[in-house]
């Protein structure tokens, strides 16, 4: 199955109905569940980042709540930085300046894994090359 990686801006967004994306990313996420989108990927590390910034914001029941539902949801898949994606995200943390770790490190996850689509809001991921940022519930694996 086609799949793209997802960004915490999107999943906390998603969650977190004040956050000024919510209307952007809900559509996203819905779109991974009904089968009109590729499978989501989501990294331990985004994962942990956005239930963070969820438990900070929401409470700990909406971060419980979005935990539940990735987890229970067969088209969502939690993976986590093998050796080679940590090294190539260490390697590109020092070298592109506005990329934040967890950002790197997702670069080097879908360099490592040969995935070149991630939905995002966070436009420092369009200076790297060889990957698309995808902001809206665009399915890129669809020809028409």
């Amino acid at each position: 199955m086609p799949r793209a990686l997802l960004d915490t801006s999107v999943l906390f967004a998603a969650a977190y109905r004040r956050d000024s994306a919510h209307d952007d990313a809900l559509p996203i996420l819905r779109g991974i569940d009904d089968g009109s989108l590729p499978e989501g990927v989501v990294l331990d590390y985004v994962l942990a980042e956005t239930l963070n910034g969820l438990t900070t914001h929401a409470g700990h029941d909406a971060a419980v709540d979005l935990l539940d539902r990735i987890e229970e949801n067969t088209r969502f898949h939690i993976d986590s930085l093998n050796g080679d994606a940590l090294a190539t995200g260490k390697a590109l943390f020092r070298q592109q300046q506005p990329l934040s770790f967890v950002d790197a490190c997702l670069v080097g996850y879908m360099r490592t894994e040969g995935l070149g689509y991630l939905y995002a809001f966070d436009d420092d991921f369009d200076a790297v090359d060889e990957m698309y940022r995808l902001d809206t519930a665009t399915d890129p694996y669809d020809p028409n």
